[in-house]
């Protein structure tokens, strides 16, 4: 059975076993969720239980980091469209040029926590989890050998961290030099 099948049969089996969080909806209720493994020895593994705590923490970092980037993409809309508002019915200037300044801080902001990247990043990172974590609850390739699959799983996850911890170093040193003048 291929993955896409397999994935599509445990789905089916979500629906059929209202009991076991299934139902018509129960899938929906899976969200952001993890699968659980069926086997108590991988439910209870280190390795397991790393990746469920990776998982969760770039999944609410990304979320994190979208709700505060569409927040202030959003007041920075705003605050745009009320600038010009004001200026159109001649309000006082200082109103007028302190909400301007409002909305260079808010740029700002966004610039320099990299809020955008950052969601992008997070989510790209949760999402791989995610889909490595299905295809280990569900023994296919690459975790369908018994003899190998957790030695699969933690290089996954220790090439994950690896590229995480790369682009994590790479992006302060860009932040760096752009805040010393200097381009890379």
């Amino acid at each position: 059975m291929d993955e896409y099948a397999t994935l599509v049969n445990m789905r089916s089996q979500a629906e059929d076993n209202p009991g076991k969080g299934g139902g018509a909806h129960g899938w929906m209720r899976v969200g952001g969720a993890l699968p659980e493994p069926p086997r108590a020895e991988d439910r209870d593994d280190p390795l397991w239980q790393e990746l469920t705590a990776e998982f969760n923490w770039y999944d609410r970092a990304a979320t994190r980091s979208r709700i505060t980037y569409q927040i202030l993409k959003l007041t920075a809309l705003v605050a745009g469209a009320a600038v010009t508002v004001l200026a159109a019915i001649a309000a006082p200037p200082a109103l007028t040029a302190s909400l301007a300044g409002a909305i260079v801080v808010l740029e700002g902001a966004q610039q320099m926590f990299q809020l955008h990247s950052n969601w992008i990043s997070y989510r790209s990172t949760s999402e791989a989890l995610r889909r490595h974590a299905f295809l280990y609850v569900a023994d296919v390739s690459p975790f369908n050998d018994p003899a190998t699959r957790r030695e699969r799983l933690a290089a996954f996850l220790k090439d994950l961290t690896a590229r995480e911890n790369t682009s994590w170093t790479d992006t302060m040193r860009q932040i760096e030099a752009r805040g010393s003048g200097q381009q890379r």
